[in-house]
């Protein structure tokens, strides 16, 4: 008796080949795909992150800026400083002293806004800070 040839042949060895070769060319596309994704996304948060800090910190200048015309002693009204220097002051609050709000630009669409008080013999605090949405 003859032998035969072996039962699987060499058609479906290769197709079972180039089956898996495209496999991970397509998961190597989503990979890659997927990671561009996230990086534009890390991006976009880290240039977010930047920008809300350096209106932090542009927000602390503008405080310090308060602190010194609050302490500063001279023969005109507080009121009329701070109206000079550029800040808003509200009326009508519970606070003991005198209120001011200024607002600092985080960027197109956001804005972090001040309220601060300023007591007796010009002591300065925070009273809150907080982000708002400009809606543009």
């Amino acid at each position: 008796m003859r032998r035969g040839r072996p039962v699987v042949s060499l058609g479906i060895v290769s197709l079972i080949t180039v089956f898996t070769i495209l496999l991970f060319a397509v998961f190597s596309v989503l990979s890659l795909s997927g990671s561009q994704s996230d990086s534009v996304l890390s991006d976009r948060a880290a240039c977010a992150v930047s920008d809300y800090y350096a209106a932090e910190a542009q927000a602390e200048q503008r405080l310090q800026e308060l602190s010194a015309i609050a302490a500063n002693d001279v023969e005109t009204p507080l009121s009329e400083r701070l109206e000079a220097a550029g800040f808003e002051i509200v009326v009508n609050t519970s606070y003991p002293g005198t209120v001011v709000v200024y607002s600092t630009p985080v960027d197109d669409q956001r804005v972090l806004r001040a309220e601060v008080g300023i007591g007796e013999h010009g002591k300065v605090e925070r009273l809150y800070r907080q982000t708002i949405l400009t809606g543009q």
